[in-house]
């Protein structure tokens, strides 16, 4: 009897961990989350780009305000979307995506940005960055759990010389 609980005990957990397995499947929909952001971004829809965060998000602007929980995120980039970035187009440039489990993978992606403004309403020049997300598969669907927005400082540090980035330094001075 002892033998048959374990045997169920270690099929289950098998069986568990392949349901739970990443597909490419998972790897479309992770490759696909840069341009779904952008697609949201720029038909200005903050309730479609908040959908994409999980309930308890973390996430990091580019400007260092930290958010926490999706209705604050929504909140936030209704009001940009609506205000200084009304204007704006945002653009994925290069993706990759790496699982550090079955459920959750980390997608760092390099963007453009062209038509928004300061503070102040001046216009600002063509900017790029990278933003890094944290995905986590829960109840089937990946969600960001964590993000962070990076702002590009344009061209190529001298240490990094000799080093090849899995994602090219974004900006008009990179190849």
């Amino acid at each position: 009897m002892k033998n048959r609980v374990t045997t169920l005990v270690v099929w289950m957990a098998l069986a568990g961990l392949f349901l739970n397995a990443q597909t490419k499947s998972d790897q479309d929909v992770l490759r696909k989350l840069p341009q779904k952001h952008c697609d949201a971004w720029n038909n200005r829809n903050a309730h479609d780009l908040a959908m994409l965060m999980a309930e308890d998000v973390d996430f990091v602007t580019v400007a260092t305000v930290y958010l926490h929980g999706r209705a604050d995120y929504e909140k936030f980039h209704a009001r940009l979307l609506s205000g200084r970035f009304k204007d704006s187009t945002f653009t994925p440039i290069h993706t990759t995506v790496r699982f550090l489990r079955p459920d959750m993978a980390v997608v760092h992606w390099s963007w453009k940005i062209t038509g928004d403004k300061n503070f102040d309403g001046t216009p600002r020049e063509p900017r790029f960055g990278m933003m890094t997300m944290v995905a986590e598969k829960r109840g089937g669907a990946w969600q960001v759990v964590v993000a962070q927005n990076t702002n590009s400082l344009l061209g190529t540090p001298p240490e990094l010389e000799g080093i090849k980035t899995p994602i090219p330094l974004p900006g008009p001075a990179q190849p």
